[in-house]
Order: structure tokens, then C-alpha cells, then sequence
């Protein structure tokens, strides 16, 4: 009985040994990180500082009547359809006209043009007299200034009746076309239409204190707006307020830009990106790849399926990429994915 016990107690310290030698090897052997790379590139990088703003027309107005008259919206010939809201007018195109008979009537045009005629023969003939010795200069003068008063008067009719048309003042488009029953009268001081020319727009916008060493007025921006994010504008710094708001800690500045689609309406919520500074042709990485710890930057490259620390030195940056100055060349096999868990030297499978 007792030899029988003794034999089951060596085969289960055998078993216990065993298990215990074959863990001791499956701890010491390297576990194998999957890992996705891709070659260091040479990119164009620029640095910017980002702010944001409201878009603005760089023209706007309203149109108002001067005098009382019956509406009438006039036809635009490029549609053939009464203007509407969103049409693009030339400078002085007259979109609407205001009839009032009783107005014309004392304006008294056609009076006014035989008073030009009248004083006009009146003068040469008072020139003439004075040839012949049968006037006066003083005549010939008072003959050429009653000329002149008449044509003044003939102008300001003519102003008198452009009155009664409402013009555009310069291209842009119809934001503004308050609803009118045609042919009714509207009084004088009437809204009548409102015109923009967002051509060119711009955007008053405040930066923080801290970039106040890095902008300058002239530096390139680039426009986007969050409904289309795919149209990239372009755009000028113009001006840099020299005073900081004690409140806020920022500085205002204005922003130009260049339109032409006239996709950027007025409103809109755009962001802007002003270019401190550029770089053409230079290694870089992206930004989410590199870590920091004491001794500086470093992000990892493989090289014979081990993952190797590289300590980087880096320049400017984007949004996506940085800059490298120092510890990459081109072509080197940088982790781009999976180098969350990696270790210096870790063995690492490359997945395609």
C-alpha cells in the first residue's frame, strides 16, 4: 500500500515539474507585434496659425426710393423673368422704375431743354454784336452765364428724373427684394432692394497674444468654410491691430479674400489659416506617431522585423504632419499603425 502511494506521489511531482519548466519557456519567449509601415516622405509643409470669423461683403447697400412713385419691377434680360432674389446685376442696371406723372410734369424737361436753345442763340447773338461794336462785354458775359445757368438746370432735370429709376451702383448681387404689388405707389424713403458684391469679402477676427511675433500683414491665408470643406480660398492678411485687449488677451485683424465662384456667402463661418511659415520639399512624419519622454522626440522605424527607437529633432508643423530635422532619412520604415505597443527592439510582423 505504501510503495503504491509512494509511485503516485512521483508521478505527480513529475507532472508538477513539467508544467512548471514547459510555463518558465512559453514566458521567455517574444510575443510578436503586428505592425503597418510606410517610406518617410518628402512633403511641402506649411505652418499657420488658425482662427476664425464671420464672412463679410466688401460692398453692400441698401436702395432706397427718393421720391414717391408707382413700382414697377423691370425684367432682367438674362432670364427674361422679372429680377429675383440671387440675380447678378451690372453696375447701373436699372431693376426697378418709379412712375409719377404729376413729378415729371414739374420737372418740366422739355422746358428746360428750348431754355438751353434760347440762351444759347441769345449768347452768340451778343458775341456778335459785340464784333460789330453794338454790345457790350458785360452783355456777351450776362448772355454766356444765363447759357450756362440753363444748362444746369436742364442737368438737374435730367438728375431730377434718373431719380424715378432705381439703379445698381455697382456689379453685385440681389440679397434684398422687398415684395411690392406692382403698380402700387411706395413713398419716398422706401426700401427697395438691397445689393452685395461678395467678389471679394473679408473677415475681422481676433488672434491670441502669443502670435503676435509671428504675423505680419501680407501673409497668405488659406478659406474654408464648414458646408464646403472641399473649396480651399485663398486670402490676405491686411491688418494687425498694435493694441492687445486686456480683457481677452488678443488683437484684431482683417482678413481679404478672393471669392470669384462666390461660393463664401455673406455670414458664413469661416476658418482661416495663416501662413507663418512654409517649406518645400522636406522629410516629414505624421504627427500622431511621436512620442515624447525625457530625452526628446522619438518614433520607430523596423529594421529586420524589430521595432527601433529613432530620437527625432523636428521643425514646423501642420495639422497632420511635422516636420523632420534631424534622425530620419528618406526611404526609412516608419510604424505608422499598431506602435502603441511597442517596446525598443520589440519583434514585429509587418501586415500589409
Amino acid at each position: 500500500m505504501n510503495t503504491h502511494l509512494k509511485t503516485i506521489g512521483m508521478v505527480i511531482l513529475g507532472l508538477t515539474l513539467f508544467s512548471c519548466n514547459n510555463n518558465r519557456g512559453s514566458s521567455t519567449s517574444e510575443t510578436t507585434t503586428p505592425v503597418w509601415i510606410e517610406d518617410v516622405q518628402f512633403r511641402n509643409i506649411e505652418e499657420y496659425i488658425t482662427t476664425t470669423g464671420t464672412a463679410k461683403a466688401t460692398k453692400s447697400i441698401e436702395i432706397k426710393s427718393e421720391n414717391t412713385g408707382n413700382y414697377n419691377l423691370q425684367t432682367n434680360p438674362r432670364t427674361g423673368r422679372p429680377y429675383r432674389l440671387g440675380d447678378i446685376v451690372e453696375a447701373g442696371t436699372v431693376i426697378i422704375r418709379l412712375e409719377n406723372k404729376e413729378y415729371v410734369n414739374n420737372v418740366q424737361l422739355e422746358s428746360k431743354k428750348l431754355q438751353v436753345q434760347i440762351a444759347e442763340k441769345e449768347w452768340e447773338g451778343q458775341k456778335s454784336l459785340f464784333e460789330r461794336g453794338g454790345a457790350t462785354e458785360k452783355d456777351v458775359n450776362n448772355a454766356e452765364n444765363a447759357f450756362i445757368n440753363a444748362k444746369l438746370d436742364l442737368e438737374n432735370a435730367y438728375i431730377s428724373l434718373e431719380k424715378m429709376n432705381i439703379k445698381t451702383p455697382f456689379k453685385g448681387v440681389i440679397v434684398s427684394l422687398p415684395y411690392f404689388t406692382p403698380h402700387v405707389e411706395v413713398a419716398s424713403g422706401s426700401t427697395l432692394a438691397g445689393i452685395m458684391d461678395y467678389s471679394k469679402m473679408y473677415i475681422e477676427t481676433q488672434f491670441p497674444e502669443n502670435a503676435l511675433g509671428k504675423l505680419t500683414v501680407g501673409q497668405k491665408v488659406h478659406i474654408t468654410n464648414y458646408n464646403i470643406k472641399q473649396d480651399t480660398l485663398t486670402g490676405i492678411l491686411t491688418q494687425l491691430s498694435p493694441a492687445i485687449n486686456e480683457d481677452t488677451r488678443t488683437f484684431a485683424g482683417y482678413i481679404e479674400i478672393s471669392n470669384p465662384g462666390l461660393k463664401l456667402r455673406p455670414g458664413m463661418f469661416a476658418k482661416a489659416d495663416v501662413i507663418t511659415e512654409s517649406k518645400d520639399s522636406v522629410l516629414c512624419v505624421p504627427k500622431n506617431i511621436i512620442k515624447n519622454r525625457r530625452g526628446g522626440k522619438f518614433i520607430y522605424i523596423v529594421e529586420r522585423n524589430n521595432a527601433e527607437e529613432k530620437i527625432i529633432q523636428t521643425g514646423i508643423s501642420d495639422d497632420q504632419y511635422a516636420e523632420v530635422t534631424k534622425g530620419l532619412k528618406a526611404g526609412d520604415k516608419i510604424v505608422v499603425k499598431g506602435y502603441e505597443w511597442l517596446r525598443n527592439r520589440s519583434k514585429v510582423k509587418v501586415m500589409k
